[in-house]
């Protein structure tokens, strides 16, 4: 019953959103031509995807997102899980990490392109820098948390070496490994679309793209709503992986915020 309490609370303010959006669009507050209504909207977005080509510009932009994200999660943890374990070598690459972190990747795309051409390589490799860097800083980070009473609690266990990992070090990093995972591909969509706005014929950002040259109000805020969607959905989708995978965090989460 709760779980289902806080599901129809999650649809309140998006309801609460649109009814106020329609009702200024209605009494002439937003102009029509910029700022079309919720009711025009729908039926247009519709459209779109009956007709086929925003369906088009969906599938690419989640294929390059897919790859993108993939390519960066598996080096990610792993160099995380070395640095947070290993203090030769944290103090020989965090320096690295940390510069790296505090550039916009979207800056590097003019050098990728250079070097690699402009292709999809281009495009996939951009994007995959800046959810490698956060998940594995993320994952370092988890595994610096880890309470060395616990730690010590698995030694006298008779945990020790790979039995010492699997059963106490890596369970006790996860949730910041998922929290880095949420931010990395939350991330990762936000440079594919950005790099597709720049230098991209296909995909949700060169829809965008089109659909500003154009001065199509309808199509840019289609475009819109699809990537809030996808965004969300992909965080729900990770939370509830995350809760799958640690039951005992979601009820502890569930005992904090009732």
């Amino acid at each position: 019953m709760a779980h289902r309490q806080r599901s129809w609370r999650a649809f309140v303010s998006p309801l609460i959103i649109l009814l106020v959006w329609e009702l200024l669009a209605a009494a002439g507050v937003l102009p029509a031509n910029y700022v079309p209504s919720p009711s025009q909207l729908g039926p247009h977005l519709l459209a779109l995807l009956a007709g086929g080509e925003l369906w088009r510009h969906l599938n690419v932009t989640l294929y390059r997102l897919g790859l993108s994200f993939v390519f960066a999660l598996i080096p990610a943890v792993l160099l995380g899980l070395c640095l947070g374990m290993s203090r030769t070598a944290r103090l020989a690459l965090e320096p690295i990490l940390t510069s790296l972190y505090a550039i916009p990747k979207i800056a590097l795309l003019p050098l990728v392109m250079l070097v690699l051409g402009v292709n999809e390589r281009t495009l996939i490799f951009t994007s995959t820098l800046t959810s490698f860097v956060q998940m594995t800083v993320s994952t370092m980070g988890g595994v610096l948390a880890v309470d060395r009473v616990v730690l010590e609690a698995g030694k006298n266990y008779g945990a020790t070496g790979w039995r010492l990992f699997r059963y106490v070090l890596f369970p006790s990093a996860l949730p910041d490994i998922f929290t880095g995972m949420r931010i990395g591909l939350g991330l990762t969509l936000v440079l594919v679309i950005a790099v597709e706005l720049t230098a991209a014929q296909e995909g949700l950002g060169a829809f965008l793209w089109t659909a500003g040259q154009t001065f199509s109000a309808k199509n840019l805020f289609s475009a819109f709503i699809v990537i809030g969607v996808i965004g969300l959905a992909l965080t729900y989708g990770l939370e509830r992986i995350e809760n799958w995978l640690m039951p005992w965090r979601e009820r502890s989460s569930a005992a904090m915020f009732l």
